[in-house]
């Protein structure tokens, strides 16, 4: 039995890591799929900046996004059930690269499935890039959809 992580943002690449693994999975395996929120989505100071007279912790409830995150995940999870032996969702919060590396690590994850955005040399520069993380500091095998 393999257990999978599949590290989920709804992006296509994303979605084409989940197809990848599935195409690896028989029906014994467990797929894991991780969602990681950014902590500053509300708190940031970018956002403080865009909207200084608006106190977004009255508008966006503490929870708000986990909770829709965790929605999306069990809708994904019911569509893929059937392919597999077990499917567990999970949702965390802040930085999506040491999230899913401690996900990994934490549930004995053989294989950590992820898509590559490409955001290119800049965008690895400005925004530091989570693939490229996880692939230097994973445990274990890391797949890597593009």
């Amino acid at each position: 039995m393999k257990k999978i992580l599949v590290a989920y943002d709804a992006s296509e690449a994303s979605k084409k890591a989940i197809d990848v693994a599935l195409s690896c999975c028989n029906k014994e395996d467990e797929i894991i799929l991780l969602t990681v929120i950014p902590p500053e989505l509300i708190d940031s100071s970018f956002t403080k900046m865009l909207l200084p007279g608006i106190d977004l912790k009255n508008i966006a409830k503490p929870g708000t996004f986990k909770e829709r995150a965790m929605e999306s995940l069990k809708e994904l999870a019911r569509e893929i059930e059937d392919k597999v032996g077990k499917v567990e969702i999970i949702v965390e919060a802040g930085d999506a690269a040491d999230e899913i590396l401690l996900v990994a690590k934490n549930y004995q994850c053989d294989i950590i499935a992820l898509g590559y955005k490409g955001y290119g040399k800049e965008g690895r520069f400005l925004i530091g890039s989570v693939t490229d993380k996880v692939v230097r500091h994973a445990h274990t095998s890391v797949m890597v959809v593009r």
